[in-house]
Parts: structure tokens; C-alpha cells; sequence
């Protein structure tokens, strides 16, 4: 069982890989909808969707990266899981604020 790790290991990376990069993605095209329609709304669930989406997950592959090729020691695992865990939840205020901002202009108009 031993000898499965590696190979875990390595699918664990191309799957958090793969997350940034659909991340970064959607958050690209979160942003291209922020253009179109430049609503102060648009601007947070942009910027939420970048961080949440693309941020956290590519400094997960970065911190995973670094430790295992030990660039950093293990220690520094917590920290980059604490510094993940505040993006996420700096991403969520910021959609949630979007969505705040959206259902207020709605009231507003009708």
C-alpha cells in the first residue's frame, strides 16, 4: 500500500492543478461579465469568484509544491491551510456582499 502513495500524491496535484486552472477560468469570465455590464455588483462577484476560485487553489498546488520538494519544511503546512482558509472566506464575503448589492438594487428599482 506503501508504494500507492506516490501515485496519490501525484493525482492529488494534477486534480488541485486542475481546480486552479477551472478556477482562474471562471473567475476570467466572472471578470469579462464585469466589463460588459460594470455593475458594482459584478466588480465583487468578479473579484469573489478570482479569489475563491483561482487564488486559493492555485497557493494550495504552490504550497503543496513547495513542501514536497522541500523548499519549505513541513511545518509551514499549517500556515499555507490558514492563508487557503482566510482566501476562501475573504472569497465568499465578496460574493456574498455581490449578491447584497444586487438584491438591493432590485428593491430599489422596483
Amino acid at each position: 500500500m506503501v508504494a500507492a502513495a506516490p501515485l496519490v500524491d501525484l493525482l492529488a496535484g494534477v486534480a488541485a492543478t486542475g481546480s486552479a486552472l477551472v478556477g482562474l477560468y471562471i473567475g476570467y469570465q466572472a471578470y469579462r461579465g464585469l466589463r460588459r455590464n460594470d455593475e458594482p455588483a459584478m466588480r465583487y462577484l468578479a473579484a469573489g469568484m478570482i479569489v475563491l476560485f483561482g487564488v486559493t487553489y492555485l497557493l494550495a498546488v504552490v504550497g503543496q509544491g513547495l513542501i514536497a520538494f522541500h523548499v519549505v519544511t513541513l511545518g509551514f503546512q499549517d500556515v499555507f491551510r490558514l492563508l487557503v482558509r482566510i482566501l476562501q472566506l475573504a472569497g465568499l464575503v465578496l460574493i456574498a456582499y455581490s449578491l447584497h448589492l444586487a438584491a438591493g438594487s432590485r428593491v430599489s428599482e422596483g
